[in-house]
């Protein structure tokens, strides 16, 4: 199903509108639809927001939906799809008008009283989240790749260095993959958690009450060499990772598969499926992926934090969601900018000094 949901608010900021197109943030949270499959949410100062189901597709096709309404201008749109606007048309009418005066007085009240109940229910869901969009204007991809870095790798070894940081240690992360060039392809998991990350994020020092950060000087060319030496073989992994993943060698939809057999021949009792490793390699703390247009989601598990982005020529943006009574999103939206600037400061001090006349 397509649905067209008109709103009565106005969102003005990045994360007022994230918060309109996440759940409605109450106001508008009786003119939402999450069992259809695309919602597009028109407010009234004009801003468009896309909701998706993830059920029935990924977010590709959401993509190349929301790029096609992007491109259109109303010139083009005016002459393709002509409108007359006649003021003889017959106003909108509810369709549900009359149906609660036809009904039994009984009926009415327990239908009031379950409306209310799921009124209270969503209110209480949505007090219960929180999120904040970080808009990083530090740089982009263009930056990234001239400084021979991959724009996702070096934006998720960030992500890493802020988790290191904000948990005291490194926890299981999930980055979607697309796995479309196969018939009915969906997704496969990425893991950013590496050895390769676990050195460089230890490089570059914790900000637990534990560990003290490094102490390092980023002065010192022998050190910020090294680090930049784990940044590049961090980034290059995960980017290998992501490739092999993509080409169905991943190991987590593999996983998957084994869990479903032993599960349908009542085998679920499997060594490796309740090995306490395995379990915890598994349970999402950070679930991340990248979109354009700004995505959002929300976190997985109780604990965890939800991280979405967007990595543009010039610029950052980061989703970050979790659960209000963890108080996660904020510190982690300064951890994440932070991140970013200790690895640019550290790339740049690495070049040649040059003047222009």
């Amino acid at each position: 199903a397509f649905l067209l949901c008109l709103d009565d608010s106005a969102p003005v900021s990045k994360t007022e509108c994230a918060n309109i197109y996440w759940h409605g943030n109450k106001v508008s949270g009786g003119n939402r639809w999450f069992d259809k499959s695309i919602q597009l949410l028109c407010q009234s100062n004009g801003k468009l927001g896309f909701v998706g189901e993830h059920s029935m597709a990924d977010g590709m096709p959401a993509v190349a939906l929301c790029n096609f309404i992007q491109k259109l201008d109303y010139k083009s749109l005016k002459e393709e799809c002509p409108v007359s606007y006649d003021e003889d048309l017959p106003p909108i009418k509810n369709i549900f008008n009359d149906t609660i005066s036809a009904m039994d007085a009984n009926d009415v009240n327990e239908i009031q009283e379950l409306s209310n109940k799921a009124k209270r229910e969503y209110e209480q869901l949505v007090d219960s989240q929180e999120l904040d969009v970080l808009s990083f204007q530090g740089y982009g991809s263009n930056y990234i790749k001239k400084a021979g870095y991959s724009p996702d790798g070096l934006v998720q070894m960030a992500i890493q260095l802020a988790s290191f940081r904000f948990f005291g240690k490194q926890v299981a992360t999930y980055e979607s993959s697309q796995v479309r060039k196969f018939l009915h392809g969906r997704t496969e998991t990425t893991r950013s958690v590496s050895q390769s990350s676990e050195a460089f994020v230890k490089a570059m020092g914790s900000r637990s009450r534990s560990q003290s950060r490094s102490m390092h000087n980023e002065n010192d060319e022998s050190i910020r060499e090294e680090k930049l030496t784990l940044l590049k073989d961090a980034t290059e992994y995960h980017s290998k990772y992501l490739k092999n993943a993509a080409r169905g060698h991943g190991v987590d939809r593999h996983f998957f598969g084994l869990y479903m057999i032993a599960d349908a021949t009542e085998s679920s009792g499997v060594d490796l499926f309740q090995n306490p490793l395995f379990l915890r390699s598994k349970r999402w703390r950070l679930s991340t992926s990248t979109l354009p247009n700004i995505p959002g989601f929300g976190p997985v598990v109780e604990d965890g934090v939800g991280i979405a982005y967007e990595v543009k020529p010039d610029c950052c943006f980061f989703t970050i969601t979790a659960r209000k009574k963890n108080n996660y999103t904020k510190p982690f939206k300064t951890l994440i900018e932070e991140a970013l600037f200790e690895i640019q400061t550290m790339i740049d001090l690495g070049k040649p000094l040059s003047s222009k006349l």
